[in-house]
Formats: C-alpha cells, sequence, structure tokens
C-alpha cells in the first residue's frame, strides 16, 4: 500500500491569507486546526516530493521531512507557492553539508527548468555561476506523456498537461500520474477542467486510480479555467467515473484551496463530502 503526506493545502496567499480580514481567514485565525492552511505540496516518501513552495521549512520542522533524504523533487510549474529557486541554493558547501554522491534531481516542464538554470546562473560569486555540481542538482526536463521510472523507488511519474497558463508565458504546468509499486495516484492541483487532450490521453490509458487529489482552488464557487472549483469539480469527477478511472474504491480528495474560495473546512465538507469527496488539510497522510 502506498502513501502520500499533504504538506500543505492552501493556494499561493495561504490560509488566513496575508494582510487579509475576509471572513474564512478570521475564521481561521478562530478555529486554527485544519482551517490553517500552508501552500501545497507533497510528500511521497522521504526521497520523493511533489512542489518546493515558500513553506518548505516550515514544513520540513513541522512533519520532520528530512531533506537531505530528498533525492527526487517535482515540480508541477514555477509559480512561487510551488517553486522558491532560492532555497535550492543553500545545498552549497559552506551553507550545509551534502555528501559529493548525494544528488537532488528536480524535474519539471521545458520552462521551469529553463527558469531554474538562469537562477543559478545569475547568482554572484560564490555561487560559481550555474555549476550546478556545487549544489549537488541535476535537472531533468519532463516531456508531457513520457513517464520517468524511478527504480530503487518503485515508483513512475507520467506528466499530463494542466490547463493552467497564468503569468507563465513558455511555460506547460503538469500534473501527474503517479504508480508507486502497485497502486495509482492522480494528483492534479493547480489546473483547470482538463483539454480535451489530455482527458482523451487519460481515457485511452484506462488508468484506475487508487487515489485522486483535485484542484479545488475556488472553493464553491463555479471556476472552470486556470484552476477548478464548484461544480467542474464534480464534473471532474463524473468524466473520471464514467471512463472508470474511478470506482466506489477510488480514495477521492480535493486540495489547493483559496480564502478566495469563501468556505471553511467544514464549509467543504458540508458541500463535497456528498459526492463521495474528502477535504484534505495540512498533514493529512492518505494511504491507498
Amino acid at each position: 500500500m502506498a502513501e502520500i503526506q499533504v504538506l500543505g493545502s492552501a493556494a499561493a496567499e495561504g490560509i488566513p491569507a496575508i494582510f487579509c480580514n475576509c471572513r474564512v481567514c478570521r475564521e481561521a485565525w478562530k478555529n486554527g486546526g485544519k482551517d490553517i492552511r500552508l501552500r501545497t505540496a507533497y510528500k511521497l516518501s522521504d526521497a520523493v516530493r511533489v512542489d518546493f513552495g515558500p513553506d518548505t521549512l516550515s514544513q520540513e520542522y513541522r512533519y520532520q521531512l528530512h531533506s537531505e533524504r530528498l533525492k527526487h523533487l517535482f515540480i508541477t510549474h514555477s509559480h512561487e507557492d510551488h517553486c522558491v529557486p532560492d532555497l535550492l541554493s543553500y545545498r552549497m558547501p559552506g551553507f550545509s553539508k551534502v555528501e559529493e554522491d548525494n544528488i537532488l534531481n528536480i524535474y519539471g516542464n521545458a520552462g521551469i527548468i529553463h527558469k531554474l538554470q538562469k537562477f543559478f546562473w545569475s547568482k554572484p560569486f560564490p555561487y560559481f555561476n550555474g555549476d550546478y555540481t556545487r549544489f549537488r542538482l541535476n535537472l531533468v526536463t519532463l516531456e508531457a506523456y513520457k513517464p520517468v521510472i524511478l527504480e530503487e523507488e518503485n515508483m513512475e511519474f507520467l506528466p499530463v498537461p494542466a490547463d493552467h497558463q497564468i503569468g507563465m508565458p513558455g511555460e506547460l504546468p503538469q500534473i501527474f500520474v503517479i504508480r508507486d509499486g502497485s497502486s495509482r495516484a492522480l494528483i492534479a492541483n493547480d489546473t483547470g477542467f482538463l483539454r480535451e487532450e489530455a482527458w482523451q490521453f487519460l481515457e485511452e490509458k484506462k488508468f484506475k486510480f487508487d487515489l485522486v487529489i483535485s484542484d479545488c482552488t475556488g472553493g464553491l464557487k463555479d471556476n472552470e479555467r486556470g484552476h477548478m472549483s464548484g461544480k467542474f469539480v464534480l464534473e471532474t469527477k463524473a468524466r473520471l467515473e464514467k471512463m472508470g478511472s474511478v470506482t466506489d474504491s477510488t480514495k477521492y480528495f480535493i486540495n489547493h484551496f483559496s480564502h478566495n474560495g469563501q468556505a471553511t473546512h467544514a464549509e467543504l465538507e458540508a458541500h463535497y463530502n456528498p459526492y463521495g469527496i474528502q477535504v484534505a488539510y495540512d498533514g493529512l497522510t492518505i494511504s491507498y
């Protein structure tokens, strides 16, 4: 049986959002617990994670992640709530003790790999002008629909194009179909209702998902493009059910929430639970 830990469950602003005095943020301050949300990221094992945002250090302490054990980091896209290059630069000698053979493989679409390369090249001395070996990094470009096999982890990551072209010219964000042992999951936050090309691919592959984590940034509102929420969350689940990829045995969660979605954790549960959809929260561990 595989396992995923939700390290964060919020969109870019976090909840309560910085500077904000909206009803959802006030309720979060009052309620605490599941209503307090760091930015979205996932741990699949000590060696494998998805996304590396601005709350990574807080998550490191809170969940005892031991990032020195991290070997494979998959990045969905370059928005700052999912990728903070500055944190990666602390792998350099003098900031941390990283053994010569401790290589961190970073996987992402061509746009984000280019941005990471540009980031390291732009660093002045003592950052060694883009020499990734000083940071023990290996940058790997992901191509849509071409799997990456992690043999030592018995995992496979299959990138699928997301509908999330928001302020990222030249970049094609991705969601991931993941095989962990004999279990299969779909992590699909930061996407609107999928484009037809992606749907057709999933239908042709006929995946059987043990777990789905779907975008619900807009909470109770009906957002379709860029992010999902409302009726489009339900339509996504219905289409996955129709193609046979989601069954009664599939664990189905929503994640990546904005305070602008106008709902607390309890309100999200009241709305989505009747449809067989559970609401993720920080620290949740899902076995599937």
